[in-house]
């Protein structure tokens, strides 16, 4: 049992309840147990309030409640009935930033299943009436009094139990220095405690169920062979060593027909770190709601599941949200703009469709910027067994995905936690090594010429490889499982992204060749016609070149309204003239001064027969 009454100060702070000012304070004992309490003077307070003192009582005798107590007085003195609270709340320390700002609560409760719970609350949110802390502590099990005067007191008894224990607090998980914040532990703390402090208790999608050993020889093993089942473990252990390296947030998609094997794939990497149940999410949320589900999985791997279920009008934006690690910028009840959320993260997904098909649906085109961030593979490995190739003498695929999401769902949770041990006890000789990884695979899977586009993902997939293979101790992989594998999920996307050139230049030689598929025989007036020619809509005019292929000659505003439309029309020139689709002039322009019938000079952007190659049959 612990009390409140170590001075005067410390009671007369009870918000609308202390002793007045100047009111003395002495020991007296307490009539039912001998027990000392404090008590306000006989003489009569300069300022009428109610006087009393706290109790935290977590081991009562027989008959008695545990929880917390509060005791006042009257004005004669006399003890009033103990007025119980709420069930046993700790406040184990006081918590504030790192500009000794943003201080807080650290409190520790346990629900009435026995589980215990643990939140730094900020103590902003205790400035009012503290519904929204009582609220989030009941959400969470705690037992509170239902009178207004024992939930009064709630407020007040956080705000006054002394503490002399500090911590430090931190808005946001993963990385701090050399310090690893998971929401109920910080790995690498030494001279002080360090916390997540949020306005809400982080929910438990971290969880532990066996052993790392088990996990290792229940699940990893299974997945050896695998490249989609490697890769997907792999990328949960890969986040941990983004910041080590320098690498930005980014995404991976499996996309395959239902039952092919993404969600068993989803299931390996959710395990790394908790229940597979719990620590996968649904895409099918709101944009506010992924920068939370960001913020809370900062550092680490963040599951997405069913692709489809997203509004396809939103899919590109969400896309550019995850992999940008910031959220929106907001403003406070003040006015003023408030920090917006920040993370750094890898998330893995899966769908039945693309980011682009989805995108489609909604009449928008994608990016290649969005389709970098959230690089698209083919789930199929090509083996005629949906996401496998080998099956360890199960009979079938979904033999071996139902032994392998039965052993992730009994073995989750302790080897991620162990993986941070081993990152945060090596940091910089693992840095150094994951950074020489990385840039390996690079160099084995791209030219140096590559794109930078092709460049950046590839260092994504690199780190996952990395990950890979430092973790190959708790995987048990060979050496150069996680290496291949990777490579050949990089294969896959590489093949699906359009090769080892630039999306968008793709994509605009893509958008020219249709227009002129669509316009080419009604919309271009024959230069050499003897007669007047009707030509609705005119776009410009045709000829035969000296190859004897049509040339067509487009004109300046055409060009830049609808043959470049949604690309800037000058880099898109240069790229056109480079792939030789068009003919600059003599000057170097990539207009050509040309005399044409009914337009003495003008300048044209002459398309030669090269915009035909490249086609897809």
């Amino acid at each position: 049992m612990h009390e409140n009454h170590d001075n005067a100060d410390d009671l007369n702070r009870l918000s609308g309840i202390a002793a007045g000012d100047g009111v003395e304070v002495r020991d007296v004992p307490e009539p039912a147990s001998g027990k000392t309490r404090r008590k306000p003077d006989a003489r009569p307070p300069q300022s009428r309030h109610e006087g009393g003192s706290f109790e935290l009582i977590e081991h009562p005798k027989a008959g008695e409640s545990a929880g917390v107590y509060f005791t006042g007085f009257d004005q004669e003195g006399n003890a009033k009935a103990p007025l119980w609270v709420c069930a046993p709340l700790q406040i184990i320390a006081k918590t504030r930033g790192t500009k000794s700002a943003d201080w807080g609560r650290l409190l520790e409760w346990r629900d009435p299943d026995g589980r215990p719970h643990r939140w730094a609350v900020p103590a902003e949110l205790l400035a009012g009436d503290g519904l929204e802390v009582r609220r989030e502590l009941m959400r969470l099990g705690l037992e509170v009094a239902p009178s207004k005067r024992a939930r009064d007191m709630l407020s007040t008894y956080m705000q006054v139990w002394p503490v002399t224990e500090r911590a430090r607090c931190v808005e946001r998980l993963g990385w701090h220095g050399a310090v690893y914040v998971l929401p109920d532990e910080a790995i690498g703390a030494e001279a002080e405690a360090v916390v997540f402090q949020s306005s809400a208790a982080v929910e438990p999608a971290y969880a532990q169920a066996g052993t790392a050993a088990h996990r290792r020889d229940g699940v990893a093993t299974l997945a050896a062979g695998n490249s989609r089942m490697v890769f997907a473990i792999a990328c949960a252990f890969a986040p941990a060593l983004a910041a080590l390296v320098g690498e930005d947030s980014g995404g991976f998609h499996l996309r395959g027909k239902s039952s092919s094997g993404k969600s068993t794939a989803l299931a390996l990497a959710a395990s790394v770190w908790g229940n597979p149940a719990s620590f996968t999410r649904l895409w099918r949320t709101t944009t506010n709601g992924l920068e939370g589900l960001a913020a809370v999985h900062s550092d680490c791997v963040l599951i997405l599941d069913e692709l489809s279920q997203m509004d396809p009008k939103d899919a590109g934006d969400a896309a550019y949200l995850l992999a940008n690690g910031q959220g929106k910028t907001r403003a406070s009840r003040a006015g003023m703009a408030r920090q917006p959320a920040r993370w750094r993260l890898l998330f893995l997904s899966a769908g039945e469709e693309s980011l682009a098909a989805m995108m489609g649906r909604a009449g928008k085109r994608s990016n290649a910027g969005q389709e970098v961030r959230l690089a698209d593979i083919e789930a199929d490995a090509g083996a005629g067994l949906g996401a496998f190739e080998t099956l360890h003498d199960h009979p079938t695929g979904a033999a071996l995905s139902l032994a392998l999401k039965d052993g992730a769902a009994q073995h989750h949770g302790a080897v991620g936690v162990e993986w941070l041990r081993r990152v945060v006890a090596d940091r910089v000789s693992l840095a150094e090594r994951a950074g020489e990884l990385v840039r390996e695979f690079v160099a084995e899977h791209t030219r140096p010429d590559s794109p930078g586009q092709v460049m950046r993902v590839a260092r994504r997939f690199g780190l996952v490889a990395a990950a890979g293979e430092l973790a190959g101790e708790l995987t048990g992989w060979k050496g150069g499982e996680a290496f291949e594998a990777v490579g050949k999920c990089f294969t896959a996307w590489l093949d699906g992204f359009g090769g080892d050139s630039s999306r968008e230049d793709r994509a605009l030689l893509g958008q020219v060749r249709a227009f002129f598929e669509v316009h080419g025989a009604s919309r271009f007036e024959d230069v050499a016609a003897t007669v007047e020619q009707r030509i609705p809509n005119r776009a410009g005019f045709w000829r035969d070149g000296e190859d004897g292929a049509r040339q067509f000659l487009v004109l300046p505003e055409v060009f830049k309204r609808e043959v470049c439309q949604g690309f800037e029309a000058k880099a898109a020139a240069q790229v056109l003239v480079k792939a030789g689709v068009i003919q600059p002039g003599k000057d170097g322009k990539a207009s050509r001064s040309t005399r044409l019938p009914g337009i003495p000079a003008a300048r044209v952007y002459v398309f030669t027969g090269k915009v035909w190659e490249g086609s897809e049959a």
